[in-house]
């Protein structure tokens, strides 16, 4: 036990004066390892204010203990003989947040004391966050600095999930806003899956109409937002068949869903997600007053289904004459077989069948 937690575990805490903030995790295994050798650093960085914690935290993530001489150099000028930690303990106590940043890094970016006072008292989980979070600030790519320009302009506290969700996210479709929207690591990867699609399939979705929604949605959630856009889906890769060039053949897409839907007095518009994916195809076919439903397979397309007006089934002959117009496009077709004619009316069912086999009598 350290010597601060022999004497807080001994009631020697001054009520009024020794109130400490809770430390966890790796900053508090780091400042336990130099409270063993300078007794006091603990409870200074427990009483400290949250930009000294945040300067010290990301100081000890820069390697300042396994290389301390250039640290020590630039904060006291030389190394003495003195073990090299209780030197940067004394150091860490003696210097202001400011002060500690330049002896940690050789360069200090002007809007990192800022940004870690956006941190607050809470710190980073883990040393590595705040060396992304150095590597971003002082990255000359083009694509670091809008994402450190985004950064800067965040006004909320800045954790884990939000520096995850800035470095990350889709670089088109970020901004102060969209990252606190988005919040979180796991929404910003699910949105980055899908824009590919979204901007494939639909024509308006400019990085600036996609960033603009973002920031519009009063309650966000990536589920319902890509939802949202795939119902506008207005350019479906063509089906790569004859059927694409017959102008009597609508393709149905998810932007028009629901207004076929009222035409055709079905539920279309409950399809669009299906029919935003690409696997299954609606189209309609005026002078048969019929929509078909196309599914892709390894072998290409199958008609699947047939429906008149509200969903009413369609006659043999209608389906006969569906089947013939679009396997003659590249469609593949498979209509279920009726029994031969003399025995049609006879039996319904295998139930209806009685056999009577040689050695099978129950």
């Amino acid at each position: 036990m350290t010597p601060f937690l022999e004497r807080y575990g001994a009631g020697q805490a001054r009520p009024g004066v020794d109130w400490f903030h809770p430390l966890s995790g790796w900053f508090l295994v780091e400042m336990m390892r130099l409270e063993e050798l300078r007794p006091g650093v603990l409870a200074t960085a427990m009483r400290g204010s949250p930009s000294w914690r945040n300067a010290v935290a990301a100081a000890l993530s820069s390697g300042v203990l396994s290389s301390p001489e250039g640290f020590l150099l630039r904060a006291n000028g030389e190394v003495t003989d003195t073990d090299t930690i209780i030197q940067i303990a004394d150091a860490f106590v003696a210097m202001k947040p400011t002060h500690i940043l330049e002896a940690a890094y050789p360069d200090v970016p002007p809007s990192l004391p800022a940004i870690l006072k956006k941190i607050g008292s809470s710190l980073l989980n883990t040393s590595d966050a705040y060396g992304r979070l150095y590597a971003l600030l002082t990255s000359p790519e083009p694509e670091h600095r809008a994402r450190r320009r985004v950064l800067e302009g965040v006004d909320a506290r800045l954790d884990d999930e939000l520096l995850q969700t800035v470095e990350i996210l889709d670089i088109g479709i970020l901004s102060p806003k969209t990252a606190m929207a988005v919040r979180t690591a796991t929404e910003a990867h699910k949105l980055n899956a899908r824009l590919p699609m979204l901007r494939q399939v639909c024509s308006t979705a400019t990085d600036a109409a996609l960033r603009q929604s973002i920031e519009d949605a009063p309650h966000f959630r990536a589920s319902n937002w890509v939802r949202g856009w795939f119902a506008k889906a207005d350019t479906l890769p063509p089906l790569g068949i004859g059927l694409d060039h017959d102008p009597g053949v609508r393709r149905i897409v998810p932007s028009i869903a629901r207004a076929m839907g009222r035409e055709w007095q079905n539920c279309l518009a409950g399809h669009v997600n299906a029919i935003a994916l690409g696997a299954t195809a609606y189209l309609a076919i005026g002078d048969l007053s019929v929509i078909i439903i196309l599914t892709q397979t390894d072998g290409g397309w199958l008609l699947t289904g047939i429906h008149g007006r509200a969903n009413m089934a369609v006659s043999g002959e209608t389906a006969r004459r569906v089947k013939e117009r679009v396997s003659s496009q590249g469609v593949l077709c498979f209509l279920p077989c009726k029994p031969p004619r003399e025995l049609e009316g006879v039996y319904h069912t295998m139930d209806d069948l009685d056999f009577d086999l040689p050695g099978m009598g129950g």
